[in-house]
């Protein structure tokens, strides 16, 4: 009972995120790149979350459990990359304002830009290293 409960809470909050994306997209000024980067990413989170949610769904169907011992681990160690590689976004976006912001006359990153690609490109690192792992097979 408590994995489908967290399946349709999944589900709830994909179709929730889609929907506040659409009335972004719909009462929004003329696009430019950075409101379709805005667009874009988050997009392609939910589509990582409905894929695993399907996943579980099918595991579900089969009458096995929503995630196993190996999804568990496939999880944790997708989880511990992302973490490497939102240390290494977050330095990059230091030295992005410090090397082509003040230096090369590139605009300077304000702290909702620098927050938004932290939390967006480390959900974006999860999902591809959680995909890498499960094509891999087994890891150690």
């Amino acid at each position: 009972m408590k994995e489908k409960m967290s399946i349709i809470a999944g589900i709830g909050v994909a179709i929730l995120l889609l929907i506040v994306v659409g009335f972004y997209f719909i009462g929004s000024s003329p696009l430019d790149l950075s409101n379709l980067l805005l667009i874009i990413i988050p997009i392609i989170l939910v589509l990582g979350v409905i894929t695993i949610l399907w996943d579980r769904i099918k595991n579900l169907k089969a009458g096995l459990p929503s995630a196993d011992e190996r999804a568990k681990k496939l999880h944790w160690k997708a989880g511990a990359y992302a973490y490497y590689t939102t240390i290494w976004i977050s330095v990059g976006t230091l030295w992005y304002n410090i090397i082509f912001a003040d230096n090369l006359g590139f605009p300077e990153l304000n702290a909702g830009q620098v927050v938004a690609i932290i939390v967006l490109l480390s959900a974006l690192c999860w999902f591809t290293f959680q995909f890498y792992f499960i094509r891999q097979g087994d890891i150690e």
